[in-house]
């Protein structure tokens, strides 16, 4: 990378994962408080709720966001249109979602159902009017500012969910403060902008932006659809309780990829766009976000899987004891998220959201043949049949990448077989640590520190690369801070 493209690429994401961090930090303690203060089947309806608000926000979207990122020569009209289309788009599914609250409700035995769905409604529709603005900070890589803005909702209302489950809404806690979230973004957005997309439209940007966006829309729907697989049966044929269960064991082991993947893709996306016609630049920067993602997801994730037993006795307690094997499995599955979101990206940077949308769809095929298979024989046999698909989806997301800038799966896997490697040893470390502790407490604590040695250890004596680039990167940029 050239030294500018290499200094945005290291701050942005510095500020995304230091933002991710601070928000999955704060977000983890304040999911300790509310699982103390919620029961399970709470999370369960929420659960429900959001595969039909991720639905209607795929659809609202419309893969307009990202094509706006990606084109070059984006004009002020081209801004006003995507900001007309996602209002207009977010009223008529808002609409849409009020309409079938009942159905959706009677689908699932629970009256309830139908006042969350009509609240999330009016939510959707309230976030319509900020997609834009947060749109066009990415596309100024003003990364620092997007950071603090989101830490700062995040944080507000979070703080405001705890107060509400403390003080008896039960599953309101985990619905109402989100509008919050959204007045708190739509301030800020406009204190460091000062800046409104307009009501104009454009025929012509619209059908720029709908012929890219609408492959990634369709490959969004499928995407959720498929993936609400698991939370769509759990709820309707086992129970809500066990759904929440599933869903805060799916939280817990996706965390660590949610924190680095957020900051990657945002990141990555509006960069690798601007060298996209440089295929050899292009393949050397993909090389070197997949080998650190696994430099970094691995060992945390992992370390939860290690964990997973006196982490959820001593701080969640008891009650929430069944969710450690979904925690477990998961955890194989949650580790290769940012690998599988870097493949998809790259081919959203190349143009190619007609290859995207193939791939979701065979992926989605394997993913109904997997769920047949597995639904009869219970929970956790789903969340084996998770491991098993992220396996062949990567097998299948590396091969089209293979197509597009010439990096193989051999090649994607020498950059990541080191940090495997260092964090299986450290499992084996960990492992053996827990043997010879019996309280639950120490083992969290001791555990945890022995874990983290171990993995840094092996890092330096085995002289990793990534470690190696890691501590560069920093050096230099912070010497070229001082000096400034």
């Amino acid at each position: 990378m050239s030294e500018s493209l290499q200094s945005k690429t290291f701050f942005g994401l510095i500020w995304k994962f230091t933002e991710s961090f601070s928000i999955q930090a704060f977000g983890f303690i304040q999911g300790i408080i509310l699982a103390r203060l919620l029961m399970p089947s709470d999370y369960g309806e929420v659960a429900l709720v959001g595969i039909f608000f991720a639905l209607a926000n795929c659809l609202v979207d419309s893969g307009f966001t990202n094509a706006l990122i990606r084109k070059k020569d984006r004009t002020e009209i081209d801004y006003s249109t995507v900001y007309v289309t996602y209002v207009s788009m977010s009223i008529v599914m808002a609409l849409l979602l009020c309409l079938c609250s009942g159905l959706i409700a009677d689908f699932y035995h629970d009256p309830l159902i139908k006042q969350i769905v009509i609240v999330n409604a009016v939510l959707l529709f309230c976030q319509s009017f900020i997609a834009t603005q947060g749109a066009r900070m990415k596309i100024n890589l003003e990364f620092k500012k997007l950071s603090l803005i989101k830490a700062t909702a995040t944080i507000t209302t979070g703080i405001v969910s705890i107060i509400m489950a403390y003080l008896g809404f039960g599953v309101w806690s985990l619905v109402y403060p989100h509008f919050l979230h959204v007045v708190i973004r739509a301030l800020l957005f406009w204190k460091v902008q000062h800046w409104f997309p307009g009501l104009q439209f454009s025929k012509k940007s619209f059908c720029e932006f709908f012929s890219y966006g609408s492959k990634l829309m369709l490959t969004g729907v499928v995407n959720i659809l498929f993936g609400s697989i698991n939370p769509i049966i759990i709820g309707r044929w086992y129970s809500k309780t066990t759904l929440g269960y599933y869903d805060k064991g799916a939280g817990y082991s996706s965390l660590p990829s949610n924190v680095l993947m957020g900051a990657l893709i945002e990141v990555s996306f509006p960069i690798l766009g601007k060298i996209q016609d440089d295929t050899e630049r292009l393949a050397s920067v993909y090389r070197r976000l997949i080998s650190l993602s696994a430099f970094l997801v691995f060992p945390v994730t992992l370390l939860i899987f290690s964990l997973s037993r006196p982490f959820v006795m001593v701080v969640l307690t008891s009650k929430w004891e069944p969710i450690i094997p979904f925690m477990q499995v998961l955890c194989f599955a949650a580790m290769w998220a940012p690998v599988h979101s870097l493949n998809l990206n790259l081919l959203m940077v190349k143009g190619r959201s007609d290859l995207f949308f193939r791939i979701e769809m065979l992926k989605k095929v394997l993913a109904l043949i997997v769920a047949f298979v597995c639904v009869p024989i219970g929970v956790l046999a789903m969340c084996y049949g998770g491991v098993f698909l992220a396996i062949v989806t990567l097998l299948i997301n590396t091969y089209y990448t293979s197509k597009l800038i010439h990096v193989n799966l051999i090649q994607q896997l020498r950059d990541v077989l080191p940090s495997l490697a260092y964090a299986l040893v450290m499992v084996l470390a960990v492992f053996l640590t827990l043997q010879i502790i019996p309280n639950l407490l120490a083992q969290l604590i001791i555990g945890g520190i022995v874990g983290v040695a171990t993995y840094y250890g092996v890092s330096e004596l085995t002289h990793s690369k990534d470690l190696a680039y890691l501590k560069q990167i920093v050096q230099e940029n912070v010497l070229r801070r001082t000096r400034k």
